[in-house]
């Protein structure tokens, strides 16, 4: 029996160190992501993927910790599915409250991404998704969200969106009133609180005018497979490279969203296709 005890002990102790440092799992709660995944999709995340770092929260408890990257493992790819965090109010980079979203990659550092009549352009080439990539472009909105558009002066919508410039490392941008809407969200994050301030004409970071910036991270623009549903860098911005959890690898379980009342209706239920399905 305590040999027994030492086992589960350590395979426990064993999990808790695979979910703190390798992988990760999340459930999918709408159809932002569909086709590629749908609701009721449960799937295993590569924390490994482009970085080792410090755990970014307290397993179970919900708690999140400060992340210190100990070594880089690889870069983000263009269409990766990847699970990354984001202020929950994006407007404070010091707020405590983050949401946890999975989308796909379509614009890597300093790439200019531009949608036109629902097409993807990068760098003013068209983009053909691949086959095996099922981009849902007919699905009807659930409600008309344009007015938040990113960077929310503009006329752009979720069909009809740019061109607009991705920041990456060591990129310099001048800054202007006309512009500081575009840039303030992630000149205030790098600093991990709110920085910036427009007076008139003037433009201060930490109470020093400024007439440029230079970005100190790579980020990148993100999309929802499920174009006309997915709440995704539209409507938010860019996504830092350090708010990147990992890459999405496989689903390992997947089930209808519906009211189960017993063991039929549970296993009737079940999406056995989808079962550990790789994540393109």
């Amino acid at each position: 029996m305590k040999r027994l005890l030492k086992i589960l002990v350590f395979l426990l102790f064993l999990a808790l160190l695979l979910k703190l440092f390798v992988v990760d799992a999340f459930k999918i709660p709408t159809g932002s992501m569909k086709h590629t995944l749908i609701e009721g999709d449960f799937i295993i995340v590569n924390k490994l993927a482009y970085t080792f770092s410090t755990p970014h929260q307290i397993p179970f408890l919900g708690k999140r910790l400060e992340r210190m990257e100990i070594s880089s493992t690889g870069k983000p790819k263009f269409n990766d599915v990847v699970a990354f965090e984001i202020p929950t109010n994006y407007y404070d980079p010091s707020s405590e409250d983050y949401s946890v979203l999975i989308k796909r990659i379509i614009g890597l550092p300093g790439d200019t991404i531009e949608l036109k009549a629902k097409e993807l352009y990068i760098n003013n080439i068209k983009y053909r998704t691949p086959s095996y990539i099922k981009i849902d472009l007919e699905d009807q909105p659930i409600e008309n969200i344009d007015s938040r558009i990113f960077p929310y002066d503009n006329k752009w919508t979720i069909d009809n969106y740019g061109p607009i410039v991705i920041p990456k490392k060591g990129m310099t941008v001048e800054l202007n009133p006309n512009n500081i809407i575009q840039w303030q969200n992630v000149i205030n994050s790098e600093y991990g609180k709110k920085v910036v301030s427009v007076e008139g004409t003037v433009i201060t970071i930490s109470g020093v005018a400024v007439r440029d910036y230079t970005f100190n991270k790579d980020y990148y623009f993100v999309l929802g497979d499920n174009r006309n549903n997915s709440i995704d860098s539209r409507y938010f911005g860019y996504v830092s490279e350090d708010w990147l959890i990992g890459k999405a690898l496989f689903i390992y379980w997947s089930q209808m969203p519906v009211q189960i009342s017993g063991i039929g209706d549970f296993f009737s239920s079940i999406r056995f296709a989808r079962l550990m399905q790789s994540i393109d």
